[in-house]
């Protein structure tokens, strides 16, 4: 009673101030006016007049600023006084406030992760000056649907004279051995022009970056290196300016070492840029002079002209392409159809992730919403227990308002205490959070969570608060006090409204839950539907390792520069390897050969020498070489003629193995053993069909492949691969060991089971899976808890009824479904609107597909039969109990 007196005096005493303040603005306009006709008798001007009373005295602006001070402290005495009020009403209902706030941190938690990474990856610009600006450009070819080529030199330098770039440059990632440091060991090199960090606008943070002053035909002596490669191969020296290191055999001397947090802004090949150097490709190792079919350049950046969009230059480039196919129509064929293609950087770089992590947001996204609208529910219901409290305070003069904001502000608070858990969580496990992610994820290093992450989750949970809290605020106080007062706190009319409108609730719950838990069937499906594919080898027991070969700049160093050294070096591995402890087979491999590691630097052009078109038709498709043992290694099947023999060296024609896609994709019905194909480099013959082995991944089609022996067409990284029962981790350092001990300058790396490979080619997959069914669970769970709480709380409402049916005679089986129908028309209704949303969500996650249509029919029958089994048995248990119940405790009750 003491509570209600002092609310009643705090009113009072509002009113009061209000009237005061009304009182004191009209005498001070008073005040004002009487100084204003005085001045103006003295003989001033009205404008006079007004400004000499106002200097005088204050003024009615000093008056309504004191009045507008003294309003904004009544409203903040009334902010807190709500927030207090908010935290001792969730005080006394620790259960509902602890429900929800785990519920608020889930949903909370889960989008700021996925934001966070979203934000990183996707829509943070690159770290450079105006990235909007920076640009890939790609050599394709239409005719043979084959994109990024690679540019030749000749080519560049007309992009160079195009007026479209303010700069450009190469980027040529490659492997190379380093030595110089602690150990050889192999690194990534990018290899640009002199002009990649002007361009980037990148500085060195120890040192200085090369620019045009370093300029020559071939590499320049002057290399910088990164944080990581300082850290480790040098200790952090600040000494190591001027330092000689050998790279495949050649010196450089480091220049500059770059911050920490510099990445190359494009794809590498196997991690981060460790060593930057310029070239101006024209000189050694590189040919010369350089010819226009020549395109080993794998690519090049550039920074758009001002003025310039990437629309007008795509037209300038087209125009670029259509003169130069005119100027050389030997270097262009027709039937390829040659082009230049242009695409901002940023997007050339997360292209192959965003679908997945677009995905992914959308499904915290509806996590998110099936919390609210959980919580909603929960709010109204919590609203019918306090219908009396909240009559009382209208029948106070709280207005309609007031309420409606004394109810946000719990909401508001639940939604902050669940934010505010949500970051403890994610501060506390970040680690574990990142190391989750896939390893190649572009950009992974970027990805923090810090004050920026606290804000958002601020912004969020207001937001989430809000969104949750405002219908059942306006449901709330749209009672009739009068009413609610009469009833004593009884069910009224209004609890129709609220039962139809948590109903309302408990639909679009399910709705949602269908859309994401048809979401997560479909690439569980596409999952398994990958695991099923035959990857075309036997990875049970197989061991790979790659080793570098260096490729100095001047040939004449190049011990490795013919067939011939490679051939010994391959076949002396492969002998030692044998008499390795649990080694049964052994085989050699070199570039694109080590399976589920794609390498789209390999697919080159070609044509059939033989063709009625005098061999005019340019088609495409992936190279690899590979030693004899090779296929019997892999137990990858021979389809018809032979596999290699070691009599197919470099003093014998050239021979090519194809697969069966390269067979069922350019046979035309013809037999292909025994066809000669023309590549820049050569002809060679096909002598032997074999297997398609998944070296893109089990999740793409197997793809064309031509396999060259390991003895005829080397390549600069080649892979030994070892079958046997062994212990792998004294394996490893045992080939290391024997590798070095035929040739200590040759860098081993990537040593790991055939078993890894696979699984780390389909880390993304299993990362976006994971997750869809983690999201997927939790809304099937919420939902659930939703139709059983609509449930309930209508069948506890119902219990005089059903007990005056009992006693009437009615049969149990008869009262049952009574009190099943509702939630079950519910479910129904939830599950239809939910089965057409997702028949239009499931085109969005197409791409992320593999062997499944995204209107796959098992799966759009499935969910809705298992959330229609779930809510029958959230349904049946709060029905269960009001059957068992006595009609006479139900009629007493």
């Amino acid at each position: 009673m003491r509570h209600w007196k002092r609310m009643w005096a705090k009113l009072n005493t509002f009113l009061h101030r209000g009237r005061v303040e009304s009182d004191l603005a009209r005498e001070m306009e008073t005040h004002l006016a009487l100084l204003m006709e005085q001045f103006q008798r003295r003989g001033m001007s009205p404008e006079e007049a007004r400004l000499t009373a106002r200097r005088e005295y204050g003024g009615i602006d000093q008056a309504k600023e004191l009045h507008r001070d003294e309003r904004s402290i009544v409203w903040m005495e009334q902010v807190l006084q709500d927030v207090r009020y908010a935290w001792r009403s969730l005080l006394k209902s620790p259960s509902f406030a602890t429900v929800a706030v785990l519920t608020l941190a889930l949903g909370i938690g889960a989008n700021i992760a996925i934001f966070t990474v979203v934000n990183a990856v996707l829509l943070r610009p690159l770290p450079f000056q105006e990235p909007e600006k920076l640009v890939r450009v790609f050599d394709d070819l239409k005719g043979a649907s084959v994109k990024d080529i690679g540019m030749s030199v000749p080519e560049l330098e007309d992009l160079r004279r195009s007026g479209i770039f303010e700069g450009i440059t190469v980027i040529f990632p490659v492997s190379t051995a380093l030595s110089g440091g602690d150990h050889t060991e192999r690194i990534e090199m990018l290899g640009t022009n002199v002009n990649y960090f002007q361009m980037l606008g990148a500085r060195a943070a120890l040192g200085r970056v090369y620019g045009p002053e370093d300029a020559q035909p071939g590499f320049s002596d002057g290399v910088v290196i990164s944080d990581g490669l300082w850290q480790r191969q040098f200790g952090g020296d600040p000494h190591v300016l001027g330092k000689r290191i050998r790279v495949d055999e050649d010196g450089y001397t480091i220049i500059g070492v770059m911050p920490p947090e510099f990445r190359h802004p494009g794809q590498t090949l196997a991690g981060d840029v460790d060593f930057w150097a310029a070239a101006g490709f024209m000189a050694d190792p590189f040919p010369h002079p350089p010819l226009r079919a020549q395109r080993y350049l794998p690519g090049v950046m550039a920074r758009l002209k001002r003025g310039i969009t990437l629309q007008q230059a795509q037209q300038q480039l087209d125009a670029l392409a259509a003169h130069l196919r005119e100027m050389y129509p030997k270097d262009y064929p027709a039937a390829g159809r040659w082009s230049l293609r242009v695409e901002l950087a940023q997007q050339s770089l997360t292209e192959n992730i965003q679908p997945t992590l677009l995905v992914l947001m959308a499904a915290v996204g509806f996590l998110l919403l099936i919390v609210c609208v959980n919580l909603a529910s929960l709010l109204i219901a919590r609203s019918s227990a306090r219908m009396r409290e909240l009559a009382i305070r209208q029948a106070l003069g709280a207005s309609r308002a007031r309420l409606i904001r004394q109810l946000l502000t719990e909401s508001v608070l639940l939604s902050m205490a669940g934010g505010l858990a949500a970051v403890a969580v994610l501060a506390a496990a970040k680690g574990s959070l990142v190391a989750m992610m896939p390893a190649d994820l572009p950009r992974v290093s970027e990805v923090h969570f810090n004050l920026g992450v606290a804000g958002l989750a601020i912004l969020l949970s207001v937001g989430t608060g809000v969104l949750f809290g405002l219908a059942p605020a306006l449901d709330a106080s749209r009672k009739d006090p009068n009413e609610d007062l009469k009833e004593g706190g009884r069910s009224g009319g209004s609890s129709l409204r609220q039962s139809r409108f948590r109903g309302f609730l408990v639909a679009t719950e399910i709705a949602l839950s269908v859309v994401l838990l048809i979401g997560a069937g479909l690439l569980v499906r596409s999952f398994w539907d990958m695991l099923r594919v035959n990857p075309g080898l036997d990875t049970k027991d197989l061991l790979v390792a790659r080793i570098w070969i260096p490729y100095p700049n001047h040939p004449e160093a190049n011990r490795y520069r013919t067939p011939a050294p490679i051939a010994t070096l391959s076949r002396e591995i492969m002998r030692q390897a044998r008499s390795l402890p649990g080694i049964r087979e052994v085989a050699m491999g070199g570039a694109g050969a080590i399976p589920f590691q794609p390498d789209g630097t390999n697919v080159l052009p070609f044509t059939f020498s033989d063709e009625s078109d005098g061999g005019r038709s340019v088609l495409s498709a992936s190279l690899a070489a590979a030693s004899p043992e090779y296929f019997q290694v892999l137990k990858t099947p021979l389809l018809g003629g032979r596999f290699f023999t070691d009599q197919d060296s470099d003093k014998s024609k050239r021979v090519a193995l194809v697969n069966e896609a390269f067979v069922k994709k350019f046979a035309r019905g013809q037999g292909l053993i025994g066809k000669r194909m023309r590549f820049r480099e050569g002809n060679a013959e096909i002598v032997g069909i074999v297997g398609d082995v998944h070296h893109e991944g089990l999740d793409a089609p197997a793809t064309p492949h031509i396999y060259f022996s390991q003895y005829q067409s080397p390549a600069g990284e080649m892979s030994v691969l070892m079958r046997g029962r062994s212990d792998m981790k004294g394996l490893r350092e045992a080939v290391v060991g024997m590798v070095h001990g035929i040739d200590p300058d040759l860098p081993v790396y990537g040593v790991r089971t055939m078993e890894e490979i696979m699984a780390g080619s389909m880390a993304r997959r299993k990362f976006s899976l994971f997750l869809m069914a983690l999201f997927a669970g939790l809304a099937l769970f919420l939902a659930s808890i939703g139709i059983y709480g609509v449930m309930a709380y209508a069948v506890a409402q119902r219990a005089q009824e059903f007990g005056i049916r009992m006693a009437l005679g009615a049969q149990p089986q008869d009262v049952m479904l009574q009190a099943l129908r509702p939630g079950m028309m519910l479910t129904l209704s939830g599950v239809l609107v939910g089965v057409a949303a997702a028949l239009a969500v499931a085109r969005a996650i197409s791409g992320l597909l593999f062997g499944v249509s995204p209107y796959d029919p098992a799966t759009f029958v499935a969910v809705p039969a298992l959330l229609a089994s779930v809510a029958l048995l959230a349904c049946w248990i709060p029905a269960r109990r009001a059957v068992q119940v006595s009609p006479v405790v139900a009629l007493r009750s």
